[in-house]
């Protein structure tokens, strides 16, 4: 070797052959390519290394220092497609370092030297950076190496974020376990702020639904609640996963505004009251649907609680519930929450909802009085005429006691169930005479006689009396009046009304009688009446006038 070394030193021209020809190739090293690089180029000539590199060339394949050196300054001078050339017919040796050397120019030509060179993770760094990410999955496996894909994924997602998403979807796109850590791509996505990009990777990513992938189905919830929460209340809704961490889900969604979602999740009735309260960010439907699944108990407790933070905004959809569950709740614990509110509307409607088909006393009792306390007097007339199921008694004295301007539900109840003595008493005495009038007018005519008996017992001034006698005129009866009169000698108070009776052509036994009963009892000329009355003595009833008509017969003829 040192006898051939110094041989070239005496014949310069010829020596790139001689180191190209020497037997085994023993002098194609480093140190002769040195030396070549050292002979200084003669002016209009080919420098001695590249002419040493053409024989090479021409004999074969270069080996590695050789294809270093040669593609060196051929890259240096932009001679990049004789590299190409040189490549495809397989007369440079491939290495790592001939491919770093090519990137620097031209990386999908240093894909190509990679390759070649066997360097996979250089091969797939160039595959990375040139946008082939589908052919880094597969050619790992097929060489067998495990590059680190969180660093690849990082530097990807840094220089294009786009083709960084797509990469991540490759990464767990394999049915066998993911390529990478799942949680550690999250963190690569977040680094960017690529929360968009992130959700649709873990929907992908999550998508069986797996126990082990909570914590990530809680980050995924987490993160959309923080940044896009109508995004996160999609998801929640299409009920894709269940192995979250609901506590902390429900307080985010909470904070986020999500309070239907939080009601979802929680189950602490102190979070429930927390929320359940602003109705007014829920819908009605939902919300009452929602008490179906609450205890009895903890049901009444919400109750209480949504009209002790706002009654006003919360009392329809308290009712609507109490309307609901009245069965379950019991009609009388809501009562109870209604009065304690002292919700006399909530109670009406509430109650108003049940009362046609319930036959509770209370329900009906409390509906009247609930119907008073919000100014409801139709309603209050209806039940008092159509319900069969309150307590008269009790009704009426609450009536009387509401004092209400309109006394007709008063009225109505009196008449249906015979209190018309106690409801002329407490009119008259009340300075209520004209609801007299329209009870004897309009509503019941034919009590006229009771309260005719009410009026004598306040002693009521005749002439009112006589009034509404004749206002009523004929549509009561004529024995009944006379019997209330009569039972409290104030018989001859009706005088005039039974003359006119008679003097318009009456021919009503009753009217005859006791218009004959006046005059027997005041000796007015008993005889003539009795003498000359219409059809004779065939008009009265000899049963009615058994006590005065003897009396009458002795006065006239003492001898009889």
């Amino acid at each position: 070797m040192e006898e051939l070394e110094s041989v070239l030193q005496f014949f310069v021209f010829p020596k790139f052959q001689i180191a190209a020809n020497a037997p085994k190739g023993i002098l194609r090293t480093p140190q002769t390519i040195s030396k070549f690089q050292q002979v200084p180029t003669q002016p209009g000539q080919t420098s001695p290394l590249l002419q040493y590199f053409g024989i090479l060339l021409d004999q074969g394949q270069l080996n590695k220092y050789e294809s270093l050196e040669l593609c060196r300054p051929v890259l240096q001078q932009g001679r990049k497609q004789l590299l190409e050339k040189w490549l495809k017919e397989d007369k440079l040796e491939c290495s790592e370092e001939l491919g770093d050397l090519v990137k620097a120019v031209d990386p999908t030509l240093a894909l190509s030297v990679y390759l070649r060179a066997n360097v996979p993770n250089k091969v797939i760094q160039c595959f990375a950076e040139t946008g082939q990410f589908q052919k880094i999955v597969l050619y790992a496996k097929k060489v067998g190496y495990t590059p680190d894909y969180i660093f690849l994924l990082r530097n990807v997602m840094r220089a294009n974020p786009e083709q960084g998403a797509a990469f991540a979807q490759m990464l767990v796109a394999d049915e066998g376990e993911p390529l990478a850590d799942i949680s550690q791509i999250v963190d690569i996505f977040m680094e960017q702020n690529m929360v968009q990009q992130c959700t649709a990777f873990l929907l992908d990513a999550l998508k069986n639904n797996r126990p082990a992938e909570g914590p990530l189905q809680t980050r995924l919830l987490e993160m959309n609640l923080m940044a896009a929460p109508q995004v996160a209340d999609a998801i929640m809704g299409n009920q894709m996963f269940t192995h979250y961490d609901r506590p902390h889900i429900a307080q985010l969604c909470e904070k986020a505004g999500l309070l239907q979602r939080a009601l979802e999740h929680y189950t602490d009735l102190y979070d429930i009251k927390r929320a359940v309260v602003h109705t007014h960010l829920l819908k009605s439907e939902w919300l009452v649907g929602f008490f179906g699944t609450l205890s009895i108990e903890d049901s009444m407790e919400c109750l209480k609680t949504m009209l002790q933070a706002n009654i006003r905004q919360n009392l329809q959809v308290v009712v609507q519930i109490a309307t609901k569950y009245h069965e379950q709740l019991t009609t009388s614990a809501l009562i109870d929450l209604f009065e304690q509110f002292k919700s006399f509307e909530g109670l009406f409607y509430f109650l108003g909802s049940i009362v046609n088909f319930s036959q509770e006393p209370e329900v009906h009792f409390k509906y009247i009085e609930a119907a008073c306390k919000t100014g409801q007097i139709k309603e209050v007339e209806r039940i008092c005429r159509e319900s069969n199921c309150y307590n008269p008694e009790r009704v009426k004295n609450f009536l009387k006691e509401a004092k209400l301007t309109d006394q007709l539900p008063l009225i109505i109840v009196c008449d249906r169930f015979d209190f018309v003595h106690d409801l002329v008493l407490y009119l008259y005495r009340n300075s209520l005479q004209k609801y007299i009038e329209i009870y004897v007018q309009k509503v019941n005519p034919s009590r006229l006689p009771v309260v005719v008996g009410g009026l004598m017992d306040v002693d009521c001034s005749e002439d009112i009396i006589k009034n509404l006698i004749n206002v009523v005129r004929g549509q009561f009866s004529t024995d009944e009046l006379v019997e209330e009169v009569e039972k409290r000698n104030r018989l001859k108070l009706i005088l005039p009304w039974l003359e006119s009776r008679i003097h318009e052509g009456s021919d009503e036994p009753a009217t005859h009688n006791a218009l004959a009963k006046i005059y027997i009892d005041s000796n007015n000329n008993p005889e003539r009446f009795l003498r000359y009355s219409d059809d004779g003595i065939n008009i009265f009833s000899f049963s009615t006038c058994n006590i005065c008509l003897p009396n009458l017969i002795y006065r006239e003829n003492p001898y009889y």
